[in-house]
């Protein structure tokens, strides 16, 4: 049971910025200049439907207006070659509050050190109505941690400093 607690605790705990198309496991903060401090990660999840590799971004801004992201995603194409470069497209399920939900795909290009990732997704978001969602980011790998900056529809300019395990 503790080690349930625990499992539960970690998941919960763990949050994302604009993180590739294929799961990793993540723990970090970021910062954006408008809106604050994150708590960001991500994991790979213990369940893989019909072999997929599947994963969960997390993200919480810290500050008195709370705001919270999650991403659940699925690899759907992990070994795609683009001009020699490894390549990923997935399909995500975007998760927000205050409310918002968004499905659309995900797609990232690894470069040598780092990893180029890009997003859209189509849905609601809560006062917006019907609401398109995108994210864009590079991360550099300096491993074990990694140095990303991205931007998304929630924020202009997110600089992340990210554990990789």
């Amino acid at each position: 049971m503790k080690r349930l607690f625990a499992l539960l605790g970690l998941a919960l705990g763990l949050a994302l910025a604009q993180a590739p198309a294929y799961p990793e496991n993540t723990l970090g903060l970021g910062y954006a200049p408008d809106r604050g401090f994150y708590l960001q990660g991500s994991a790979l999840l213990p369940f893989s439907p019909l072999g997929l590799d599947t994963g969960l971004d997390a993200q919480v801004l810290l500050s008195q207006s709370p705001e919270a992201y999650a991403l659940l995603k699925a690899n759907l194409f992990p070994g795609l070659v683009v001009e020699g470069l490894f390549a990923s497209v997935g399909l995500g399920l975007d998760l927000r509050y205050p409310f918002g939900a968004h499905l659309g795909p995900l797609a990232s290009l690894e470069l040598p050190g780092g990893a180029l990732s890009l997003g859209l997704g189509l849905g609601y978001q809560a006062g917006a109505g019907l609401h398109l969602a995108w994210g864009a980011g590079f991360r550099l790998y300096l491993e074990p941690l990694a140095l990303e900056v991205s931007a998304s529809d929630r924020y202009p300019f997110l600089l992340s400093l990210l554990y990789l395990w």
